[in-house]
């Protein structure tokens, strides 16, 4: 699965002066919603777009009410959403701990993998990931070209 990506600059802490480092970021080239992704599941499937999105919503629904009683929702092959603490911090003994520490309730997701040969394979970036350059406009760039176009990121 080819991602796209663009370099980003980076400053490395603690140095002076600050060092730049660049660092290749995912590029987007938008976002799918989720009538996007009921109009897509629709086409393949003997649903209308109508059922999709409406299971598509109720799923969102249970999602939250679910977090919000204390349980993770994972979804097989994609991964798991839950609650991750955003703390003060910490305390020496576990005594000491008390809820005032938490500052917010953030949702966390950690997606699905596998364990093959002792290391972790991410079931969300398939088989193969491989990074592809594009240009600001999105258009791939050649592998190997030098070239400085301004609207080359």
């Amino acid at each position: 699965m080819p991602q796209a990506f663009q370099a980003r600059k980076f400053f490395v802490p603690k140095t002076d002066p600050k060092q730049e480092v660049y660092k290749p970021v995912p590029y987007y080239f938008g976002t799918l919603t989720t009538r996007d992704a009921s109009d897509q599941i629709a086409e393949e499937s003997s649903l209308t777009k109508g059922d999709v999105l409406n299971v598509l919503d109720r799923y969102q629904r249970y999602v939250i009410k679910n977090l919000q009683k204390g349980y993770k929702v994972e979804l097989l092959g994609f991964g798991t959403v839950y609650n991750r603490f955003v703390t003060e911090k910490g305390v020496a003994t576990a005594e000491e701990v008390k809820a005032t520490q938490i500052r917010s309730i953030v949702p966390g997701f950690s997606p699905s993998y596998t364990i093959l040969n002792g290391a972790r394979r991410y079931s969300l970036l398939g088989e193969k990931t491989s990074l592809l350059k594009v240009t600001i406009l999105g258009t791939p760039v050649e592998e190997g070209g030098d070239s400085e176009s301004p609207d080359e990121i």
